[in-house]
């Protein structure tokens, strides 16, 4: 009997182990990503058992895939007992016995599991709890370093760790050059903003980039990254999309800033400079490529998009080089102004002006 029960404890151990490691390797990935693969490695860990997760967005409880709603499967007292409770619960349900545990992530229940068993499985729930703890304070760990405080957008410093990452999946052997669908980068800066600062204090500049934030939200995917880059600059990456579809993403997202009142300020808008992730030697090379984009937006009215391979091909930035690498085919339209600071600098100078 003893031997058995050394037996059990070694497995439990030694799969506990193997799942904690793979939620390491997982949780930092960005929103989209993380809850879909931590679904999955619980399902490979406890193969018996039925197990679902969902995501709560504001008063709802969202599958992460496509599935039963969770009203269905387990009723709602036992939701809001988990939930209020903020603790693992049992409930029984015919021959079945379904496991509520909450996934808090900095006290905030941001995910729920549901784990299904019949009477011929059996389950550890003090191991499974364990777990999806587990996986929560790793969430909550990474949600402190890696996003910004004000928006609780991802931060420069997700930003730095995921592009290299982003750039080599692109330039993969098995991705084919010609495939028009890409990711792209967009850099977005709000104008005039040091006005709005100036004029009605930080207070109200930092209630102008919580509402920014929140449109940002509210228009893209969850697929897609949301950085607050620093200061008034953001920056969105879009997976699969074509450049076309990016621009006309980018231009409803425009409009929509442009047509939303911000209290005591009144309208506000944004320029936004876009770059395909392809081609580029680093992610620096990226950043400075929609910088130029957002430059060339800025001084040629502000409140719109610019393309960095568009304005390439129609001989508007300086050291394009055209798909063709026919050099023939494009010529400078026009002199370009004086190239503004670097990202790098304009950091510092906030920096250095904030103290």
């Amino acid at each position: 009997m003893s031997t058995q029960r050394n037996t059990r404890q070694r497995r439990k151990t030694s799969r506990s182990t193997k799942l904690l490691g793979e939620i390491v390797k997982f949780a930092r990935s960005e929103a989209g990503r993380s809850p879909p693969r931590f679904l999955s490695a619980l399902r490979s860990a406890f193969p018996r058992l039925s197990i679902h997760l969902f995501e709560a967005k504001g008063r709802r409880l969202t599958s992460v895939e496509k599935s039963t709603p969770i009203n269905k499967l387990v009723t709602e007292n036992d939701i809001n007992a988990c939930l209020i409770d903020r603790k693992a619960i049992e409930s029984r349900s015919g021959a079945k016995t379904n496991l509520l545990v909450p996934v808090l992530v900095n006290g905030s229940a941001s995910m729920l599991v549901l784990a299904v068993r019949s009477s011929r499985s059996t389950i550890d729930v003090e191991e499974f709890a364990a777990l999806v703890n587990a996986y929560a304070n790793i969430l909550s760990l990474f949600q402190v370093s890696e996003r910004d405080a004000l928006t609780e957008l991802f931060n420069r410093r997700m930003l730095d760790r995921t592009l290299p990452d982003r750039m080599l999946g692109l330039s993969s052997p098995r991705r084919r050059s010609s495939d028009p669908a890409s990711a792209h980068l967009a850099l977005m800066d709000l104008d005039r903003f040091k006005k709005i600062n100036d004029t009605f204090g930080h207070l109200h500049g930092d209630e102008v980039l919580l509402q920014f934030s929140g449109l940002m939200k509210q228009n893209f995917r969850a697929s897609d990254l949301l950085v607050r880059y620093g200061g008034e600059e953001f920056v969105v990456i879009i997976n699969d999309a074509t450049m076309a579809n990016c621009e006309m993403v980018f231009n409803r997202f425009r409009e929509k800033v442009a047509e939303h009142w911000f209290p005591d300020i009144g309208h506000v808008t944004v320029s936004i400079g876009a770059v395909r992730i392809e081609r580029q030697s680093s992610p620096a090379e990226v950043l400075d490529q929609a910088d130029k984009s957002l430059y060339f937006a800025k001084r040629s009215g502000r409140n719109r998009v610019c393309i960095y391979e568009q304005l390439g091909n129609e001989g508007l930035i300086k050291g394009y080089t055209p798909e063709s690498d026919d050099a023939s085919a494009y010529k400078e339209k026009r002199k370009l102004p004086t190239r503004r600071k670097p990202l790098r600098q304009r950091a510092k100078s906030r920096a250095g002006s904030a103290h």
